[in-house]
Parts: C-alpha cells; structure tokens; sequence
C-alpha cells in the first residue's frame, strides 16, 4: 500500500512552554528584576490600542479538541476607565470577531491585571505543513483591539502584555481542565503562562507615542519560573502572588521578604530610587510574596495531580490517536474528510455539520459559535471508525464526556432516534458496539504493510519512556481488537517471519 500522507493528522498538539509541574530548577522565588512600564497619555476620551500577530499555532488542551488565544498584562490608569476587547482572526480564509468587554472592577491610581481568552475548536482546521510545526490548526490575520474609555488627559501605563496561543504541557490532559475554568477571571493574565517581559509595543500597529512609565518590581515564581510583577507600591492590592505575612506584617522571613536583584549591574541609582533596598543587593518588602504565583499555587498546590503522567506521556497520547486516524485514512484509500468533503463540494466541512445540527450542540441544545463546535466521530476513532459526514456537534464538555463512548453508552433512546435522522446512520448502527469491520478485514489484509510499512515510520520508531511508540500503537489496537484477530499471528502466517516494528517478545 502506498503511503500518501504524512503520520500526523489535523488535530495536534504543540507545546513549547517550559514545565511548572516541578519546582523550578533556576529561581528560588527569591529573585527580581527592576523594569519600566511603557506609559501614554491620553489625547482623546477614546483610545484604542492595535495589536496584530501574522499567525498564531493553537494547541490542543484538555484532551478536548479545543485550542485557546489569549492575550493580557498589567495596566495602571490614573482616572476610571472601561475596557473593551475585539479580536479578529482567519481560519483557512474564514474570518472570525470575538468581542469582550472587561467587566471586572479596575482601580485608579493603581495596577490592574487585565486580559481575555477566546476558546476555539482544533476540529475547526484542516492540516498544514510547515517546516517548524506539526500538523493543527493556524490562527491568520490575529488582531486585537483594546478600545479603553476614560478622559483626555489620563496617564496609561503598561508592562507584560503578550498575545498567543495558551501551550502549558500540563494542560495538555484532563488533570487541571477542572480547576482551569474555575474563577478563570480572578486569574487573568497569569493564567495563561504568557511571556511576560515583552514590550507593550512589540505587536502593537496603532501609531501612538509611549514614554519610560514607573518602575516595576517583578519577582521569580520558584515552580514557574517567570517573572511576574508584584505592586511595589501598594502591596495588599496584589497582582500575581499572594502575600506571605498578611496578617502577622512586617514579614520576618527573609526569602519571602526581600529578592535579590538579578539585574542589578544594569540599573542606575535612578531606577532604585523610592525603593527599599536592603544589603545592597535585594528588594525588600513588607508583607513579603509566596514562592510560587498564584497561577502555579491554583494548579499546582491547591488542584490534585496525577503524578503518574508526565508531558511527554500527554504528548504520545495524542500521538496514538492521530496514528489510527490516518491508518482508517490510508486503509480506506481516503484523504482526511475535511480535504475530501471540501473539493467534492466546494463548502467548509465544520460549516456543514455546524449548520447540519442547527448551530447547537446536540447534547445540551447550547447555542454553539463556529469556532466553538466540537467534531465527534459518533462512533469512535478508538475502534477504527473515520470521522465522516456523520459527525456530531458538541460543545467541548459534552464532547469531553463522550470520548471513545459509543452511541448507546452515551446518549438516550430518544436522542439516538434525533441523531440517526440527523447523521442519516441507521438505528442499528447507532446501537452498535464493536470494531468497524470493514477497517479492520482491510487491517488483516494488508497486515503486512501495516507492520513492515506503516509502523516503521521513524516517528513511531522513536523509544520513549524506554517503550516504541509502535508498541504502544499496536497495543492501542490489540485492546479494542481482541477477541477478533491477534495481528501479530496474522502477520507471522502471512510472511513467516516475526516483524521487526515492534518488540517481539510482547507478542510471542
């Protein structure tokens, strides 16, 4: 069988953010840089604040087919202002607007953590190459605007503003989706793992004239390792770690206190001036931080962990999932539907199924945005079913729940009458449980090239965690087989020879 498409599919996953799970192996907690915030005066009572980035790569979080763009940082105002947020981007030349208006409290004459983040279904791309990347999903043409009311004249002052996709290897699995979208809001921007030592002007396009703003005290997360601002100036109206001696101040305790001053060889008696210094060297403060942000406490001291899993274990995870996806594909001789359905229609994919199901999620009846649909399988990829036209529409939790469920273990006999009218899938089928047979007669036919060609893909020749991925592949296979046909007995009848993709004394 002749291979015509590359090991991974539209779906993925890519991460390039540094672990938080582990205490930092570079800062203590007990560190701090010295910063300016960028500033601006206000020439109108309206100002609106351009950013634009050319692309952005989502990654898949949660196990859930669902990526999230995130753009925030750290504003100070010295009069009442609003806060208005629009975002504009193109999926395969589909344009999206996401608007939001930031309704939490801003005070004045003080520092403010400010930000948003739209949720966006992977299901909603097709696959790309770059050289780069891996195959997902590309964000075209990201803007965002941040339109903010307040009076002429009013200062703004800017520091550790970022926009990107949000790509912590640890919200790659199920273990922190809980405790991610509970009271989301108190926690923007840290929450995102964005960078934050970037210009406020990086990506900004809007022509305005930014001057040296105050300095800014940013101190190191001992889990995280970044560096977050903390409110020099007004330390109980914290920005990104919880104070240490709230109520026992002045805090005693010399790590949580005081932050040695990693830049300091490149600061002038200017830029300490107004600070507490202490043994020359070292920020002091009153009610001292804790060691870790309040991000990495919320996931990572307060939420439960499975310790058993680590990232590169989420990463092979999804590796297996789009192994099978383009092993349906290839057996079937058939190009990823999104591609197939497209040029034999001219229309978008998830547009069909999107308005197939009414723009709701089938499940619930929640009103769904494009952006937000979730493309299940109906029946599940886990037993060599293809996502096809008789996709279902779901919102990321109903999809979530449903995993590698089928139909009837899912859904109520009335539901299933509404989803066979709708997917045009009999009953029967629907009622069905067990391997698709046709994928896998096509399996045992061509089990030569499955072991011979397919699996000796150098991707799936890599060892991992001293295992080959093509184990694991085959593995994944062998569960939701068994019972039917054993492969490697199959492939040992077929050739006689043991194949050499995978570790033979598994099988033997």
């Amino acid at each position: 069988m002749e291979p015509i498409w590359e090991v991974r599919s539209y779906r993925r996953r890519y991460a390039t953010r540094e672990s938080g799970y582990h205490t930092c192996e570079e800062t203590t907690g007990g560190e701090c840089i010295i910063r300016n915030a960028q500033k601006y005066k206000q020439i109108d009572d309206v100002t609106t604040f351009s950013f634009f980035r050319d692309k952005i790569i989502l990654t898949e979080l949660f196990e859930s087919s669902v990526g999230i763009v995130a753009f925030g940082g750290y504003i100070h105002t010295n009069t009442d202002i609003k806060i208005v947020f629009k975002a504009n981007y193109t999926v395969d030349g589909m344009p999206f607007t996401y608007k939001k208006d930031y309704l939490s409290p801003i005070n004045t004459g003080d520092w403010n953590n400010i930000g948003f983040h739209k949720e966006i279904s992977i299901d909603l791309g097709a696959a790309f190459h770059d050289e780069d990347a891996e195959y997902g999903l590309i964000l075209d043409d990201v803007s965002v605007e941040m339109k903010i009311f307040g009076k002429a004249g009013n200062t703004l002052e800017f520091i550790g503003f970022d926009i990107d996709a949000i790509s912590k290897l640890e919200f790659l699995d199920k273990s922190l989706e809980l405790s991610f979208h509970q009271k989301t809001s108190m926690h923007i921007p840290y929450l995102y793992y964005l960078k934050t030592d970037l210009p406020f002007d990086l990506y900004l396009t809007t022509q305005i004239e930014l001057s040296q703003g105050r300095k800014v005290v940013q101190k190191s997360c001992n889990r995280c390792g970044r560096f977050l601002p903390i409110n020099i100036e007004n330390e109980m109206s914290t920005l990104s770690f919880s104070l240490h001696c709230k109520k026992k101040a002045p805090c005693k305790h010399s790590t949580f206190r005081a932050y040695n001053i990693i830049n300091l060889a490149e600061l002038s008696e200017d830029n300490l001036e107004g600070l507490t210094i202490e043994s020359g060297t070292k920020i002091a403060t009153y009610y001292g931080h804790q060691l870790e942000c309040k991000a990495c406490k919320k996931f990572f001291v307060n939420a439960p962990l499975n310790p058993q899993r680590n990232p590169q274990q989420f990463k092979e995870d999804g590796l297996r999932r789009r192994a099978i996806e383009v092993l349906i594909s290839m057996l079937l001789k058939k190009k990823f539907v999104h591609f197939e359905f497209e040029h034999r229609t001219k229309k978008q994919f998830v547009e069909h199924i999107w308005n197939k199901f009414g723009r709701r999620c089938f499940k619930c009846g929640k009103k769904l945005l494009l952006d937000e649909m979730h493309l299940d399988h109906t029946m599940p990829l886990a037993y060599l079913y293809r996502l096809d036209e008789s996709a279902t529409c779901l919102c990321s939790t109903h999809n979530s729940q449903k995993s590698d469920n089928f139909p009837i273990d899912f859904y109520t006999e009335d539901e299933l009458i509404r989803l066979s009218k709708i997917t045009l899938l009999s009953l029967e089928e629907l009622k069905t449980k067990g391997v698709n047979k046709e994928v896998l007669s096509l399996l045992v036919e061509n089990v030569d090239w499955y072991f011979d060609e397919f699996l000796a893909h150098p991707e799936y020749q890599k060892v991992r965690d001293e295992i080959r991925t093509s184990d694991k592949i085959n593995d994944s296979l062998k569960r939701v087989i068994a019972g039917e046909v054993n492969l490697y007995d199959e492939y040992k009848e077929k050739t006689g020879r043991t194949p050499k993709t995978v570790t033979s004394k598994k099988y033997e």
